[in-house]
């Protein structure tokens, strides 16, 4: 059965559109080049999200050609190649072809290479390069772009050389044998190459198209960035330590709370380079479930920020039982006396300073406990 999704006009009123495939591989490889935001980026690093921009569509390598060539804002090579769900190819070959396609990268391209190719194309595109990165780095209009393109491109080939890579399968819709695949390999690639699957999903209306993603694949292991540009991640005691004494006795009192309702804080918690992100985990959902996240202080928080939230992207072909206890617990925020509403994309919850965080910090962490229960019973 199709999925549909409801768009609300200003009147109030409902318009159902229902997925449409896309009608070509060649159309959703065009959308992808032309939006990599479509990528979902925030989702891959949801404290660093991802940015990209276009190389070459068809970029050749060995006598083949990978669909899109990819460059993220820290010179990491992003390869993706984009299937229809319909097309059996996008279950064992096309995973073969990609690690294929890695393994040969680096004898194929260089930094020189990939820069000749992604300025050639975009003036093949009407499109100024220096612009196309001034837009990707987020430098100001006077910033030397032409000492920031030298560095860039010398980040990317030395990321090339260590084998340092990203390898993106997308598709409106991808099979679970693909997913296990892809799950599978990005556990055993995870010190260099990241291997994830995103599925982009297309609902035609009468305001337009919507267009929802979802990324697939992501593994519980705490990433260092392929580019070597993000700063290590804190340990336990080193995070803690980044707080206040009432702040960092809450914190306590909720870990040790959630490590005793679930039995697995190790898969329950994960640390950042500068936050702690919350998860569950349900038999009904093979990739972990955000639930909130403790952001260490810095000069934009003060003595830190609180974060308690639930995905409820309508792409996600969430359970009915599962989709209910994640709305309950973003209802269950909503209506909180204190805090803040927090949205992020399809994460909706409320956000707290530290003086509400630890003050409230006993139904904080009840209410935590009791999603985890609920997820784990489903």
């Amino acid at each position: 059965m199709k999925e549909k999704i409801y768009i609300r006009n200003a009147a109030g009123e409902l318009h159902p559109s229902e997925e449409t495939e896309f009608e070509t591989e060649d159309s959703l490889q065009q959308l992808i080049a032309l939006h990599p935001e479509l990528l979902a980026g925030d989702r891959m690093r949801p404290d660093d999200p991802l940015r990209w921009t276009l190389v070459q569509r068809e970029m050749p390598i060995e006598g083949w050609a990978v669909d899109l060539l990819l460059m993220d804002q820290h010179s990491c090579p992003t390869l993706v190649e984009v299937k229809r769900g319909d097309n059996r190819e996008g279950r064992r070959a096309v995973v073969g072809q990609m690690l294929d396609y890695a393994s040969t990268a680096a004898i194929a391209w260089s930094g020189d290479a990939m820069r000749v190719a992604f300025e050639q194309d975009a003036v093949d595109r009407g499109r100024d390069p220096h612009e196309e990165l001034r837009t990707l780095l987020g430098y100001a209009r006077d910033a030397d772009i032409e000492m920031a393109a030298k560095a860039f491109w010398e980040r990317a080939a030395a990321n090339l050389e260590a084998g340092r890579l990203r390898l993106l399968f997308v598709s409106d819709k991808i099979p679970v044998e693909l997913e296990r695949s892809v799950t599978f390999w990005n556990v055993q690639t995870k010190e260099s190459i990241e291997v994830l699957a995103v599925e982009v999903k297309q609902y035609p209306g009468q305001f337009g198209d919507a267009l929802v993603s979802r990324v697939i694949g992501q593994v519980d292991a705490t990433r260092t960035k392929r580019s070597g540009s993000r700063s290590p991640r804190l340990s336990h005691d080193e995070f803690l330590a980044s707080f206040r004494p009432d702040v960092r006795d809450a914190i306590e009192s909720l870990l040790e709370a959630v490590g005793r309702a679930t039995g697995v804080p190790g898969d329950t918690f994960r640390m950042r380079s500068t936050s702690l992100s919350m998860r569950g985990r349900c038999p009904l959902w093979s990739s972990p479930l955000y639930l909130g996240q403790l952001v260490v202080p810095n000069e934009s928080n003060g003595d830190g920020s609180f974060a308690f939230y639930a995905d409820l992207s309508s792409g996600h072909d969430y359970s009915f039982e599962l989709r209910s206890i994640l709305e309950k617990w973003a209802s269950q925020l909503d209506n909180e006396a204190f805090g803040t509403p927090y949205q992020f994309g399809t994460y909706r919850g409320r956000a707290f300073n530290a003086g509400e965080f630890a003050t409230h910090i006993n139904l904080l962490t009840d209410r935590l406990c009791e999603v985890w229960s609920d997820l784990a019973d489903l």
